[in-house]
C-alpha cells in the first residue's frame, strides 16, 4: 500500500510540470484531464472530512497521504480549462471561461490552502487540522458555488 502510494505520488509529481502546461491534442483530453485530477481531489478530500467528522475512525497515516494527494492535486486541473474546452456534458459553467481571471484566482486560493492543511496534518493536533480543512473546503466551495453546475 505504502509503495502504491508513493508511486501515484511519485507519477503525479512528474506529470505536475509536464502536464499542467501541457497542449492537449483535443478539447475532450483536457476534460478527461481535469475531470480525472478533481475527481481523484475529491475523493481524498471526502475520505479526510470523514475521519474528522468522525464517520470513520481517524488513522494519522492515511489523513497524511490523503492530505499530500489533495496538496499535489490541488496545482493539476486549472490548466486544462482553457480556451475551446466548454464543451457541452460538463459540471463547468459558462462562467469559467467568461470569468477565467476570476476563476484562476479561487484555483489559486485552493492552492494556497492545500499547504496549510498538509502542515496541519503533519502536525497531528486535530484542532489545527479541523481550522486548515475547513479553511481548504471552503476555498472548493465558494469555486463551486460560482463555476460549477
Amino acid at each position: 500500500m505504502k509503495y502504491l502510494a508513493r508511486s501515484i505520488s511519485m507519477l503525479c509529481f512528474a506529470l505536475t510540470s509536464v502536464c499542467a502546461h501541457a497542449a492537449f491534442p483535443r478539447p475532450s483530453s483536457a476534460v478527461h484531464y481535469r475531470r480525472a485530477a478533481l475527481l481523484v481531489m475529491g475523493h481524498h478530500t471526502s475520505d479526510l472530512g470523514a475521519m474528522l467528522r468522525g464517520r470513520q475512525p481517524y488513522n494519522a497515516a492515511q489523513a497524511l497521504n490523503d492530505a499530500r494527494v489533495i496538496a499535489l492535486l490541488s496545482q493539476l486541473p486549472w490548466g486544462a480549462f482553457g480556451p475551446g474546452t466548454d464543451v457541452a456534458g460538463t459540471q463547468a459553467k459558462p462562467a469559467v471561461w467568461r470569468e477565467h481571471a476570476r476563476f484562476l484566482q479561487d484555483a489559486q486560493r485552493l492552492q494556497q490552502a492545500t499547504p496549510a492543511l498538509l502542515a496541519a496534518v503533519q502536525g497531528g493536533k486535530l484542532d489545527q487540522v479541523r481550522v486548515a480543512f475547513g479553511r481548504t473546503v471552503k476555498t472548493c466551495k465558494a469555486c463551486h458555488d460560482d463555476f460549477k453546475r
